[in-house]
């Protein structure tokens, strides 16, 4: 079990939410496939290193993209059209609104509840979040905070780190990994967000 304490693992924890934030919304308009997962797996092999986590399925996948799109023809294609038809356009094949995946419902007591741990924790979302507080980038980003904070040597930011954790991220994690892997029949890019997802519940797992 990976040690919690120490202080460059929950850089590394930091660094991981960082980055699964970003993957989880929207990339910029025009950036291909190449473009958006490059950067991407070769921070999460860095991570994934750091903190004796597997990337293969993650790598795996990003292969396997890349090669559809290159067989399709599509590899400069603009990359938001996939996260969108798999987001964004409805009917939506994979909701980031956690309240939907752990309750059903869309700005319930999830949402609510995210937004009074931001609130006691004096976290303000980024501005490039325009959406409810339960998205899995705001709660990914949110966490990120709380770990940067307690690797500064903050406990409090360390339990609230832990009791997030416990109540938001740990019980959708699987949820968003299922729901991913449902769509990959009709929406191959899924293939991708399943293995962030995959890789999430390993770390947190890994956390104990």
């Amino acid at each position: 079990m990976i040690d919690p304490t120490g202080v460059e693992v929950v850089v590394a924890q930091a660094d991981a939410c960082w980055v699964l934030a970003r993957a989880f919304t929207p990339p910029p308009a025009g950036w291909s496939f190449a473009t958006w997962s490059e950067p991407l797996l070769a921070d999460m092999e860095s991570i994934s290193d750091a903190l004796s986590l597997d990337a293969d399925r993650l790598r795996a996948s990003v292969a396997a993209e890349c090669a559809r799109r290159a067989t399709l023809g599509c590899a400069q294609e603009d990359w938001l059209i996939d996260y969108s038809a798999l987001f964004l356009v409805p009917p939506i094949a994979v909701p980031l609104n956690t309240g939907l995946l752990l309750e059903g419902t869309l700005a319930g007591t999830v949402a609510q509840q995210a937004l009074q741990c931001y609130a006691r924790a004096g976290y303000t979302p980024s501005p490039t979040f325009r959406d409810l507080p339960d998205h899995v980038g705001m709660q990914l980003e949110f966490l990120g905070h709380l770990l940067e904070r307690a690797a500064a040597g903050d406990a409090a930011a360390a339990d609230d780190a832990d009791a997030f954790i416990q109540h938001f991220v740990a019980p959708w994690a699987p949820l968003l990994r299922q729901a991913c892997e449902r769509a990959q029949a009709r929406l191959p890019a899924a293939a991708v967000y399943a293995a962030l997802a995959y890789w999430l519940e390993c770390w947190l797992q890994a956390r104990g």
